[in-house]
């Protein structure tokens, strides 16, 4: 199978499971293809799925067809989602340690939008779609060696730690707790910052002071 069919192939199966084509599944799908080359990962699926992890540095399109190309995900603890809002991954082989950076190219839009017009001076999704697929790698994508500094509690497996959070009892996992004055906290407790809020009338209220005693929770 050439490169152009594994690609199609592959894109396929991430717009399968995505639900739709879009420019962030085409580039997804670059990155993971790009990914296992330079680790040199050639049955992710199989005896080698053991051998590598991701860091996916956003939440979108991209992120699934990442998933899609390297059978990484994140309740395997294969597939870490840093959501910096950058098109970017970082590869990690953990039998030797080595660590490969890609990112989406500042210069590659501009790029991409010149193909396009070329393809098809009419314009329109197809034209940018399918200049994203022959877009060299060079034009498209970053790609450079990185350190990843990985410890026992990053890596797929079973917990290595279980804490209790001091203020609101719940557990936490993996050395994710913060210890502030010799009490141990779940992150948004130590921090005070949480996405969501007890709801109106909610029995259980959560106190966000973690240095001081809290008249509410007294």
């Amino acid at each position: 199978m050439s490169s152009t069919e594994e690609f199609e192939r592959l894109l396929d199966a991430a717009v399968a499971f995505h639900g739709h084509v879009c420019g962030g599944q085409i580039i997804g799908v670059r990155i993971g293809m790009a990914g296992l080359r330079e680790l040199g990962i050639t049955d992710p699926r199989g005896r080698e799925r053991k051998d590598f992890i991701a860091f996916v540095e956003t939440d979108r399109c991209a992120t699934d067809a990442i998933l899609t190309v390297t059978g990484l995900t994140p309740g395997k603890r294969s597939l870490k989602i840093l959501d910096y809002g950058k098109m970017a991954a970082t590869f990690v082989h953990l039998p030797s340690g080595r660590a490969v950076r890609i990112h989406v190219l500042k210069s590659s839009m501009e790029k991409a939008s010149e193909l396009a017009r070329k393809l098809n001076p009419g314009g329109g999704k197809d034209a940018e779609l399918q200049a994203l697929k022959e877009l060299s790698e060079e034009d498209l994508l970053a790609v450079k060696e990185v350190v990843v500094h990985l410890e026992p509690c990053d890596l797929p497996g079973v917990p290595v730690r279980i804490a209790t959070c001091s203020s609101c009892g719940e557990q936490v996992l993996d050395n994710r707790d913060i210890v502030v004055d010799g009490n141990t906290y779940c992150k948004p407790c130590a921090s005070g910052q949480f996405y969501y809020s007890p709801s109106e009338g909610s029995v259980q209220s959560t106190c966000n002071h973690v240095r001081e005693q809290c008249n509410e929770c007294a």
